[in-house]
């Protein structure tokens, strides 16, 4: 069927569905619909709201539905939709057809499964495509009878934040995953979407110093709530504006760290704040509640200068409109714009950082690494707007290659724990590792060098793990790093395809299985992204073995056609030399046949 129409067939097919719930519908509704989100972006010290934004903070778990990685990797977006969750309460069981549409923007990823996605995109849509975005869902609601309804909602793991938003007493939802086949039914508590756009939100937040934020509120209404954050060395301070009016530019001070309250202290006080704000916005208050809990880490104990306001509600309406049939008798939405401020002395350590990279200085060099690596899903707005403003045509070329990196590019920020958001601690030589790599990547290979022989030194003092075991992950990824890091290509490449032999096992080994639940990798599809295969097919380029892996891999498939690991590097190599066609065998030999996540138009 041509996409025209398939997409005819759709509507009329979701028209008649919601004519169908509107009829069900008694002279009055006792349907009740909330809502609330997040809206993130980042301003510079200008107020120049910055692009990169598509990065992730936490994994979202397994279950969850998404486009393509490729798809969710837009560094022209410069604002992010996170978490908005729809909450549905009723006391009797009925069928409710629900449209979220996104103007100026697309929907990236929903739970559960969705009857309608658009548009489609290709692997690297251009910047024309990435609007109008919209999502259906055809649910039936379940009223909470204390009890889940079949199916249960999946199981996420015990300390995941997707759990916060659970904690509630809305119904249940559940819809029908067709893409499955045969189709499963899916349920939850809530109805979850995210997405990316490139719409402003109404207010706008600058720093001509770091001491002092200027607010301009752009929006008619104005915007209510505004709360100032100041994040640094383990304390926060706030500051709460009941209100930022329109058309007035408000100046305010950065909060004071003098006297500033530890985490955990300054944490619980402003959650019980701001959640005292959002139920007089609208939400119950286990609503605000699961909103202040989902968000703690990420906006509370993460270091930097954020303002925080609830959204007027035709401001919500116009950037992300909602239809819900039948008409509830009430429907609530409550989002809160999230405004990043890169202040002028952020923006000064960023250039330092940038520079520092290439000292002679193996601790300037792993001072500068650390301070990038804290930005976590921030370096690549950061490292956008050092390119912009700096005038030093080194440090301009450095920008341009660390954007182009592994480290910056990878959708996850790996600084935090994916479940619960919680800061990584991790073991410095692995640390040091990837700065290794990243160095070669950018082509320092003399620094590169002197890290990658300190980090093959140290691991020679410590016993590689057995392949089977949980501890060989960083193990051996540290060692594929160092020997890039040395520029040892041939060692850099046995060493990745060591790396993905570990990975591979995820499809067969009974303990790799057994952690991977609500988080991670559940499946072989999750790799056909997986940024260690480039480096194994880029290491092969370099040593010049690429027809001779080639060869191997096709052998050792032809003696076992079931050896996993052999069929995702061909797969890596095909991808490397432009070979999609034979790449896409690889991967449907290996997960089977490609399939959208829902129907698109």
């Amino acid at each position: 069927m041509r996409r025209s129409g398939l997409w005819l067939c759709l509507s009329l097919a979701i028209c008649a569905s919601i004519g169908i719930a509107a009829q069900s519908n008694t002279t009055t509704s006792d349907l009740i619909v909330h809502e609330w989100g997040t809206f993130l972006a980042m301003s510079g010290s200008d107020g120049a709201t910055l692009e990169g934004m598509y990065h992730e903070e936490h994994a979202l778990p397994d279950f969850v539905h998404a486009r393509s990685r490729d798809q969710l990797r837009l560094p022209s977006m410069h604002l992010k939709g996170e978490t908005p969750v729809i909450y549905f309460y009723t006391d009797r069981p009925q069928k409710v057809a629900v449209t979220a549409r996104f103007p100026r923007g697309v929907w990236t990823q929903w739970y559960p499964q969705a009857d309608l996605v658009g548009p489609q995109l290709s692997a690297t849509p251009p910047e024309s495509d990435l609007r109008n975005g919209h999502m259906t869902w055809l649910a039936e609601v379940v009223p909470n009878s204390g009890r889940a309804p079949s199916p249960a909602p999946p199981t996420a793991t015990k300390d995941a934040l997707w759990n916060f938003a659970r904690d509630v007493d809305a119904a249940y939802v559940r819809t029908t995953n067709n893409v499955r086949k045969p189709a499963v039914v899916e349920s939850e508590r809530f109805l979850f979407y995210r997405g990316l756009g490139r719409a402003a939100l109404p207010l706008r937040v600058s720093a001509e110093d770091s001491r002092t934020l200027a607010l301009e509120c752009d929006d008619p209404r104005g915007v209510q709530h505004a709360f100032v954050l100041h994040v640094a060395n383990g304390r926060g301070s706030y500051a709460y504006l009941p209100m930022v009016r329109p058309g007035a530019r408000v100046t305010t001070p950065v909060p004071s760290l003098d006297g500033a309250r530890p985490l955990d202290e300054f944490s619980a006080h402003l959650g019980d704040d701001l959640a005292a704000r959002l139920v007089a916005s609208g939400l119950y208050r286990k609503e605000a509640s699961a909103m202040v809990n989902t968000w703690r880490s990420s906006y509370f104990q993460t270091d930097g200068v954020r303002v925080l306001f609830v959204l007027p509600r035709a401001t919500t309406d116009a950037l992300i409109p909602l239809s819900v049939a039948p008409e509830p008798k009430e429907l609530v939405r409550v989002m809160v714009g999230r405004v990043e401020v890169l202040t002028p002395d952020r923006e000064h350590a960023a250039e330092r950082a940038v520079h520092d990279l290439a000292s002679a200085d193996s601790a300037a060099r792993q001072r500068a690494y650390d301070w990038l690596r804290a930005q976590g899903r921030y370096v690549e707005p950061i490292l956008r707007r050092a390119l912009k403003t700096t005038t030093d045509p080194s440090l301009r070329t450095q920008c341009q290659r660390l954007l182009l990196s592994d480290f910056v590019t990878e959708l996850r920020a790996a600084v935090h724990a994916p479940s619960n958001g919680a800061p990584f601690a991790d073991d410095p030589i692995y640390v040091r590792a990837q700065l290794a790599s990243l160095l070669r990547e950018v082509g320092l290979d003399a620094e590169a060098r002197n890290e990658g022989a300190a980090v093959a030194s140290a691991l020679r003092t410590r016993p590689e793990p057995s392949i089977d075991r949980a501890e060989a992950r960083a193990y051996l990824r540290a060692a594929a790093r160092a020997a890039e890091g040395l520029g040892n290509d041939r060692e850099s490449a046995a060493r990745y395809g060591r790396f993905i032999e570990f990975g591979s096992q995820v499809a067969t080994n009974r303990q790799c299985i057994g952690c991977h639940q609500g988080e991670g990798p559940r499946d072989l599809s999750w790799y056909r992204d997986w940024w260690a295969g480039r480096k194994y097919a880029q290491a092969l380029n370099r040593a010049g073995l690429v027809d001779e892996m080639t060869a191997r891999h096709e052998k050792t498939l032809a003696a076992n056609p079931g050896d996993v690991a052999a069929r995702m590097m061909l797969a890596y190599i095909h991808e490397s030399k432009g070979e999609a066609a034979k790449a896409r065998a690889s991967w449907t030999a290996l997960c089977g046949p490609a399939k959208s996540e829902a129907t698109a138009e």
